[in-house]
């Protein structure tokens, strides 16, 4: 047999509760009805409401005011704290770097840990010593789960075809550079920059890392045939590779202004058009509005928009 719950707005609403708290807070109906903004009429009819729901009197009127009676004083702490309840579901959630405990999960490539984290994380220990940060790099399916189940707060990078649900704002346009060691055999002093594009290439195709698709697509379109002689899984082993060899790498212009000097590398514009794409923040929309994300969004966007 199924038992149905009568609906309880049919028995009494919020408006008649917060009624029954301030009679007993005031023991006065007048008092009562101006703290209200009711009149006297609307206060007998509320009360008489209330009467009729609990099957009890709940408040006697004195010479001087009302009595609750045992029933009212019974249920007056219960009401009290189901009417603050109530009022805090308005009251707007806020986030206060400065005192919050909170764990980030970030969604990022292996550049990106890189390019964002020396520079971001000293600002959010500095404005937020109780944050914590984990970068993850899951792949595109994972990604789309986690962000949709709250258990990746944000992504960053270039990652279309996440969905409707998934919201982005574009950081900065990134474009590819070529990558070769200073005194390269092939591309010394008066070569042609077209000579790239005959130099055994190493390209790294990094789980999760949509840009890679349209730069091998170019490259190893019937005009260019450029050859690939390597591929590897981390962008960060590219320029150490680079480096000790005679291979050559387009990377991304940041990484690529990263490690240049340190690895004493050339930078070499591409002597044809390679892919542009836009490094974009991404989370869900259900999340959108949850203060700490929004507070880690306008931070990386201040420091890395452009």
């Amino acid at each position: 047999m199924i038992t149905r719950t009568r609906p309880l707005t049919r028995q009494l609403d919020l408006n008649l509760l917060e009624l029954f708290d301030v009679v007993w807070r005031t023991r006065n109906l007048t008092a009562a009805g101006e703290q209200l903004g009711l009149s006297q009429p609307a206060v007998s009819h509320g009360l008489a409401k209330l009467r009729r729901a609990y099957g009890d009197a709940l408040f006697v009127r004195l010479q001087r005011g009302v009595e609750p009676t045992p029933f009212a004083s019974a249920i007056a702490p219960t009401v009290a704290e189901a009417l603050r309840v109530v009022r805090g579901t308005l009251d707007k959630p806020s986030f206060d770097p400065a005192v919050a405990q909170r764990h980030f999960r970030i969604a990022m490539s292996d550049i990106g840990e890189r390019f964002f984290m020396p520079t971001l994380w000293p600002r959010l220990a500095r404005e937020a010593p109780g944050v914590s940060c984990e970068c993850l790099s899951p792949g595109l399916a994972e990604l789309q789960q986690g962000l949709a189940s709250g258990e990746i707060d944000l992504a960053v990078g270039f990652i279309p075809g996440l969905g409707a649900q998934v919201l982005h704002q574009a950081l900065f346009s990134e474009q590819f550079v070529y990558l070769a060691r200073k005194g390269h055999p092939q591309l010394g002093h008066g070569r042609s920059t077209s000579a790239l594009l005959r130099t055994p290439h190493v390209l790294a195709s990094h789980p999760g890392t949509r840009h890679l698709m349209a730069l091998e697509r170019v490259l190893m379109s019937q005009a260019v045939r450029a050859p690939i002689a390597l591929r590897v899984r981390s962008f960060l082993s590219i320029g150490p590779i680079v480096a000790e060899t005679d291979l050559v790498s387009p990377v991304p212009n940041n990484l690529a202004g990263l490690i240049a000097d340190h690895l004493n590398l050339r930078l070499i514009p591409p002597p044809i058009e390679l892919p542009l794409f836009d490094v974009r923040l991404y989370w869900h929309r259900r999340s959108g509005d949850e203060p700490a994300l929004r507070w880690i969004r306008e931070v990386m966007v201040e420091m890395f928009g452009g």
